[in-house]
């Protein structure tokens, strides 16, 4: 796993592909980033490297799609949510291992964990409980 990666979407996504959760994490503020930007978002500063994350975190919002993009067509009604992660950054994934039929099974705060998935060709993030 070669870290000397740009910090671009393709990038993380490449990362994705090998099953590792990467953020980038400003030298001089240490804010960490997930996905990665070019600049920190806290303190406007370039000096980034990447920072592989331990993909356990909780959740902290989600919502069930009905209607879904061409390529998850046939996975819906699927769950989307925002997990924060340990580290503290907040990533928007797809939730799986619940039942999206039964709401009341998803829970604020619940601890979750990162998986990964492939659709339609296209690497995926995705969060389970933990």
């Amino acid at each position: 796993m070669s870290q000397d990666r740009p910090f671009t979407a393709k990038s993380f996504y490449d990362f994705v592909r090998e099953k590792v959760l990467m953020g980038c994490i400003c030298q001089d503020c240490k804010t960490i980033m997930v996905p990665p930007r070019m600049s920190c978002i806290e303190c406007g500063g370039e000096r980034l490297r990447w920072s592989e994350l331990s993909g356990k975190g909780s959740l902290e919002t989600f919502t069930i799609v009905h209607v879904a993009p061409a390529f998850l067509k046939d996975k819906a009604p699927y769950a989307v949510g925002i997990v924060r992660l340990e580290e503290g950054p907040m990533i928007t994934a797809r939730l799986v291992g619940l039942d999206v039929l039964k709401p009341e099974t998803f829970k604020i705060g619940m601890p979750m964990v990162v998986g990964y998935a492939d659709e339609g060709g296209r690497p995926l993030l995705v969060f389970r409980p933990a």
